[in-house]
């Protein structure tokens, strides 16, 4: 493994971190911000379709409003820790990784389903809307994590959360962009870190444990 190798794998390696604890403070400059998009859009999609979308909110309010949905609902709430739900008590946010300096919303796109660019590419009956669902999760799977790559390239740091009450996201929140709210598929949180243990909350206080990988295998045949 060369110097270059290795310090892709350390930076792979960095990326599994989820960051809690942000410096909001500093701002994400707007040619970043257009980067990441850039980085995000241009992965691989089936047939170039336009699968999905991808918004990055900046504004510090509108950040927290949605870092407050990133939580579970309040039927599913006794499946966190208590000391999870006694912070939240406080005000504290279950899943602080989404009050970064940036907060990036990956939504499928619905509307591409039976859209005519869809139809003379892939042919064939329109799919379902699970069906659709669930084949552009992996899309966007790709999208996010390029972004995250491409942000720890940049001195970034970032986080995954897919725990999203997204039944009391109110419809006007999302119009204006085109999509719905059960469409959202992921949200990533992106931005300076405060505290070097990415597991820390802002106040200093003890986040979630960080497990190790499990075992795994090189298989080449």
């Amino acid at each position: 493994m060369n110097e270059d190798e290795s310090k892709y794998l350390e930076v792979i390696e960095k990326f599994q971190h989820c960051q809690r604890n942000w410096d909001l403070e500093k701002t994400v400059d707007d040619e970043t911000i257009d980067y990441l998009l850039e980085v995000g859009y241009n992965v691989p999609t089936k047939q170039n379709l336009n699968s999905f979308k991808i918004v990055c909110i900046k504004d510090r309010d509108e950040v927290l409003k949605w870092a407050r949905i990133a939580r579970n609902s309040d039927d599913t709430i006794t499946n966190v820790g208590e000391n999870t739900k006694q912070f939240m008590d406080k005000g504290g946010l279950q899943n602080p990784q989404t009050n970064a300096n940036l907060l990036f919303l990956f939504f499928v796109n619905d509307k591409e389903r039976t859209s005519t660019a869809r139809r003379e590419r892939e042919r064939g009956e329109d799919p379902s809307v699970k069906g659709w669902r669930k084949e552009k999760m992996l899309e966007v799977g790709l999208a996010a994590s390029a972004i995250g790559i491409a942000s720890h390239m940049k001195g970034l740091r970032t986080g995954f959360c897919g725990c999203i009450w997204k039944e009391i996201i109110p419809e006007e929140w999302t119009q204006e962009w085109g999509v719905h709210p059960e469409d959202l598929a992921v949200m990533f949180g992106v931005g300076y870190p405060l505290h070097d243990d990415h597991r820390l909350h802002n106040n200093g206080s003890g986040g979630k444990q960080s497990y190790p990988n499990r075992p795994y295998e090189k298989i080449i045949v």
